[in-house]
């Protein structure tokens, strides 16, 4: 796998020693898209441990599912930072403890690395296996187990978080780099100065999160989403991989088990499980899915809903989003620009669209128009 221009990975294949087998095409998951697909059963669900909660993104399901499997023995892989270079890459863990570095969200594309290998040589063992990742992700590993004949499929458990796309690791880089030589640090130790990040502290509530960096010199940034440059970047579709506009994986394609989101909107459906400290969306989408969800309950509070009225609030279930109108221009000048000054020039509106508010502001301010 290599870096682009852009920081995305994408495969390099020696055309010296391809021999025309054609495997590649046959386990690739854009190349070979699975049937959509409809849940057998929806949730909103929130972990009754409220401590857990608030360390996870949204309602602690995935920590509840991955404690059901560790508690059996088993093995969950799930995507962490490296604290080096805070790059995010997906790891095992077979320990509560280890446990927290798979928690929370991560929003840049995670390098998978051999993680598919080991998941054929911990079933191979005869372990249990918890697989964690985006839609993509999920869908690839079932291809590449499907090469394998004889697998102990019915040990592996495999859980898609609900993607709106993976932005650029370039642009992650240049974020870190500018927090890093901000006034949050004392020297110039880089990336090295970042002690610890969290995409999604809820100081602010869940529905106002915020993305949180802890320094060696116990300085912290925290800034919501909406005023954070990069979330703005990435919600605004400036950085995102490419594919990720045409994404194969949509409306349950992955072939993963139990499908897990934020359930935005919930409180219009269910007012009862919306207090602002985090809700997920559960989509059990085979039996082996409800069996396991059903073996977390006494640890949840948990309530059916309505798959139209979680696709209102998450449509990034169903469909793709589209690129933003100055992606490029954003790519061609974010080495040699300042980070944050670029994503607010980006993000500006078209200059037409600025002076037709402008006008409107000031013919209703006379009293011309309404």
């Amino acid at each position: 796998m290599r870096a682009d221009e852009e920081g995305f990975l994408y495969p390099h294949i020696d055309a010296s020693k391809c021999i025309n087998c054609g495997m590649c095409q046959k386990v690739c998951p854009s190349i070979n898209p699975a049937e959509v697909r409809r849940p057998l059963g929806v949730y909103a669900a929130m972990a009754k441990d409220d401590a857990l909660r608030l360390a996870s993104s949204s309602g602690g399901v995935f920590s509840l599912l991955a404690g059901y499997i560790l508690a059996k023995g088993g093995v969950v892989f799930g995507a962490a930072f490296d604290h080096n270079d805070w790059h995010v890459y997906h790891r095992s863990v077979e320990t509560e403890d280890e446990l927290a570095e798979l928690r929370g969200s991560k929003y840049v594309q995670s390098d998978v690395g051999d993680c598919y290998r080991q998941v054929k040589d911990f079933l191979d063992a005869g372990r249990t296996v918890l697989f964690t990742g985006t839609p993509c992700q999920i869908a690839a590993l079932n291809k590449f187990l499907a090469m394998y004949k004889g697998l102990p499929l019915e040990n592996l458990l495999l859980v898609d978080v609900v993607c709106h796309a993976v932005p650029s690791p370039l642009a992650w880089k240049k974020y870190l780099e500018k927090r890093a030589s901000s006034d949050y640090t004392d020297r110039a130790g880089g990336l090295r100065d970042i002690r610890r990040i969290s995409s999604r502290r809820k100081d602010c509530g869940w529905k106002r999160y915020s993305l949180s960096l802890g320094f060696a010199n116990d300085k912290e940034y925290l800034s919501v989403f909406s005023d954070d440059p990069f979330m703005r970047g990435f919600l605004a579709e400036l950085y995102n991989r490419p594919s990720c506009h045409n994404c194969p994986c949509k409306n349950l394609r992955s072939g993963s088990d139990i499908t897990i989101a934020d359930f935005w909107g919930v409180g219009a459906h269910l007012p009862d499980m919306d207090d602002d400290k985090g809700t997920s969306l559960v989509l059990v989408n085979t039996e082996k899915g409800g069996q396991s969800f059903s073996s977390i309950s006494t640890g949840l509070n948990c309530k059916v809903a309505d798959f139209d009225n979680a696709v209102k609030g998450n449509p990034a279930i169903v469909r793709p989003t589209n690129p933003h109108r100055n992606r490029s221009g954003f790519f061609r000048r974010v080495l040699k620009s300042d980070f944050d000054s670029l994503v607010n020039r980006m993000l500006q509106p078209p200059l037409k669209t600025r002076i037709r508010a402008f006008v409107g502001i000031n013919l209703r301010r006379l009293g011309l128009h309404k």
